[in-house]
């Protein structure tokens, strides 16, 4: 794995904040939207996931404090870092997909097939086990 040619910012942002592909994906419209206000319907469409999947990406960012909430009629997000180091780490992610996409999606990807296998390692039998 490529991990080693990402900056330890990307590589803390994306192991503290991004869970899963459809997450990233979602990220990347909502940094890219800038002022834009998102609802899970709207995230689903642009980004082509449920809209379960959609909302519960946008509460994930939100609880991490990359997302502003406006509850009107329904709950609706903004890409709006708390801190200026949080802005600029999910900035530096985003520009860093930019310029080595596959680095970043084997961090992220990579991650993922770890915890299924780890989950799956769980249910074998082996030798020593008896």
């Amino acid at each position: 794995m490529a991990q080693h040619e990402l900056s330890p910012l990307v590589l803390t942002f994306l192991t503290e904040h991004v869970s899963n592909l459809e997450q990233f994906q979602l990220l990347l419209k909502v940094v890219q939207g800038g002022d834009r206000w998102w609802d899970a319907e709207s995230a689903s469409r642009e980004v082509g996931i449920s809209r379960a999947e959609a909302q519960a990406a946008l509460d994930h960012f939100a609880k991490r404090n990359l997302l502003d909430i406006r509850i009107t009629g329904e709950v609706r997000y903004q890409y709006r870092p708390g801190t200026e180091n949080l802005q600029a780490a999910a900035q530096a992610t985003v520009d860093e997909f930019r310029r080595k996409p596959v680095q970043v999606l084997e961090v992220i990807t990579g991650r993922t097939r770890r915890s299924i296998r780890d989950f799956a390692d769980a249910f074998r039998i082996r030798r020593d086990d008896r």
